[in-house]
């Protein structure tokens, strides 16, 4: 009999459908996990917003809220997220509340951990090569992970002359970074947003992510 992994630990199967869902709001969660460094990362993201509100329904307060603010000034809003990026997730006096690496949930708080190793082996299953952006992330960043899932999705919505085993395997590897390393803790990386967020964006990326995490 064929294992797949498809239904191991409760995880759905990546199917195509379920890829094309995915995909649009893991870029969404992508972009919004990266610092903004100028008026247009947000203009990107109220662009691309059109799938969370049809996928996302809790999402629609804050996304109208994020809209409100951009009228009145995009430089305003920019500057408070940055504000508010920093103090969830890099520095914060008394401690960061939300850092956005695996090593720090699953290796003590550390940086640089196995867990960092663990992402990186992952990647190497599926011939990606982790390249250091400008924005110095780490192969652990939330925003690395999320992309990686993203080019699973991208892979499982392959044409007819790639469907079949390349689609299989990417919903197997799919299933094994959930299992093994992503779900162990994104989930508390959200409870500890959901907790201290108050910009629309970072209210979102909680939603997508507690979205992803819960929906199997």
């Amino acid at each position: 009999m064929r294992h797949d992994g498809a239904h191991h630990q409760g995880l759905k199967p990546l199917d195509r459908s379920r890829a094309a869902v995915l995909s649009p709001m893991l870029a969404w969660a992508k972009t919004a996990a990266r610092y903004p460094q100028t008026p247009e990362h947000l203009e990107t993201l109220l662009e691309s917003s059109e799938p969370l509100v049809h996928n996302l329904g809790s999402a629609q307060p804050f996304l109208e809220e994020l809209l409100s603010r951009w009228m009145e000034g995009p430089h305003t809003v920019l500057e408070a997220h940055q504000v508010e990026y920093t103090r969830l997730f890099v520095a914060r006096w008394g401690g960061v509340p939300a850092p956005l690496y695996a090593s720090w949930y699953l290796d003590r708080e550390s940086y640089a951990g196995n867990a960092m190793e663990a992402a990186l082996s992952f990647f190497q299953r599926w011939g990606v090569m982790w390249q250091e952006t400008a924005l110095k992330e780490p192969p652990d960043h939330l925003a690395v992970e999320l992309e990686f899932l993203e080019i699973l999705c991208a892979a499982a919505q392959s044409g007819p002359e790639k469907r079949g085993e390349y689609a299989e395997a990417a919903s197997v590897l799919w299933n094994d970074f959930r299992r093994t390393h992503f779900d162990l803790w994104v989930p508390r990386c959200v409870q500890a947003m959901e907790r201290h967020a108050t910009m629309p964006v970072y209210k979102i990326l909680a939603l997508i992510l507690r979205q992803l995490c819960e929906g199997e």
